[in-house]
């Protein structure tokens, strides 16, 4: 019995080596190719115009909706430094704050 597995299972393996599957050719066509996608002329033809446009109207500047590249009012260190002194004297037991009338006798 285990003879005859063992020829059943030898007979499956090579029949199945035998088969051979080619895959199918890989494309290119799918990839974005950064240099063909966008054209250097174009882009700072687009620069150009969203500079002039932010230039020619002061007022974007000032407002809410303005063009922000992420330098404007950033967390400065020292903000950071001011609320990690307040978070720690919020800790302290002596700190800011209402005071207990137990603490106060």
């Amino acid at each position: 019995m285990t003879v005859l597995c063992t020829l059943m299972a030898f007979v499956m393996v090579v029949a199945i080596s035998s088969l051979t599957v080619d895959a199918i050719p890989h494309s290119h066509e799918s990839y974005w190719d950064q240099q063909d996608d966008i054209d250097r002329d174009e882009f700072l033809e687009l620069l150009s115009r969203l500079s002039r446009t932010v230039m020619n109207r002061p007022e974007m500047e000032n407002s809410k909706r303005g063009l922000d590249l992420g330098l404007s009012r950033g967390f400065s260190g020292s903000q950071a430094a001011k609320h990690l002194m307040g978070l720690a004297a919020a800790n302290y037991a002596g700190g800011p704050g209402r005071r207990r009338r137990s603490e106060q006798a």
